[in-house]
C-alpha cells in the first residue's frame, strides 16, 4: 500500500507541476509510508460459524424490538446510579430520583418492546411477505421495488425496519400517555415504598410534575 499526495503538485488534469510541498509534509508522508510498510500483508478468512454469528448479532441490533431492549438495559445500568450519587441534593431526593428514573426506564422498555415495537414489526413482516397470497400479504410492499427486494434479502430487512420505525413513532405518541405514564407512576410509588421513602409534600411534585402544572393553570 502506497500513499499518493493529492495537492497542486500533480493534479489529475496533468497540467504540470505546481508548488513543491514543504519539508514537514514530505517527512510526514515518509513516516506514514514507513508505518504502512511495517504492517504485514494478510487476508483474513471467516468461517461459516463466524458469519452466522455476525448475522445473528445484526439481527439482535437491527430488530426494533430487541434494539429497544438493548437501549433500556444500558440505561438501567447507568442512569439510576447517576441520579443516586448526585450529592448536590439530600438523601431523600436522591432516592426518589433514582426510583423514578428506574421506573421510567422499566416502563418505557417494557411497553416499547412488548406492546409497541414487537407487535408492529410482526405486523410489518406479515404485510411485506413476498411469498404470501393473502389480501394484506403485500400491502406495504412498493410495487416498483418488489423484484429488487426479492433478490436482496438485506434490502428487504432494512425496508421492514424503516417502515416499522415510522409506524412505531406514531404509536408512541399514544402509548406514552396512555400506558407509559401510569405505569411509571405505579412503579415509582412501589419503589419508594420498598425503599422506605414517604411521599412527602416536598417530593410530591417531583414524582408527579403534572400536579404543579395543574395548580398553575387553575391559578
Amino acid at each position: 500500500m502506497n500513499i499518493y499526495t493529492v495537492n497542486n503538485d500533480y493534479n489529475i488534469s496533468m497540467q504540470g507541476k505546481g508548488k513543491s510541498p514543504n519539508w514537514f509534509k514530505k517527512q510526514l508522508k515518509r513516516v506514514e509510508q514507513k508505518f504502512l510498510d511495517m504492517m504485514p500483508c494478510s487476508t483474513s478468512k471467516e468461517s461459516k460459524n463466524s458469519t452466522k454469528n455476525w448475522d445473528k448479532s445484526s439481527h439482535w441490533v437491527g430488530d426494533p424490538m430487541w434494539n429497544r431492549g438493548i437501549m433500556g438495559a444500558t440505561a438501567l445500568l447507568t442512569q439510576p446510579a447517576i441520579d443516586y450519587y448526585n450529592h448536590r441534593v439530600d438523601d431523600e431526593t436522591r432516592t426518589v430520583s433514582r426510583n423514578r428514573t428506574a421506573a421510567k426506564i422499566i416502563a418505557g422498555t417494557t411497553v416499547g418492546m412488548f406492546v409497541v415495537r414487537g407487535p408492529v414489526y410482526k405486523m410489518v413482516e406479515k404485510m411485506t411477505d413476498l411469498t404470501g397470497k393473502g389480501k394484506w400479504a403485500k400491502k406495504l410492499l412498493p410495487k416498483t421495488y418488489i423484484e429488487e427486494l426479492t433478490k436482496n434479502p438485506n434490502a428487504l430487512k432494512n425496508y421492514r425496519s424503516s417502515v416499522a420505525m415510522a409506524l412505531i413513532l406514531g404509536v408512541n405518541c399514544i402509548t406514552n400517555f396512555v400506558l407509559d405514564a401510569p405505569f411509571t407512576m405505579f412503579l415509582t410509588n412501589y419503589f419508594n415504598k420498598q425503599s422506605g421513602v414517604e411521599t412527602s409534600d416536598k417530593n410530591k411534585d417531583f414524582i408527579n410534575p403534572e400536579k404543579e402544572k395543574t395548580e398553575v393553570d387553575n391559578g
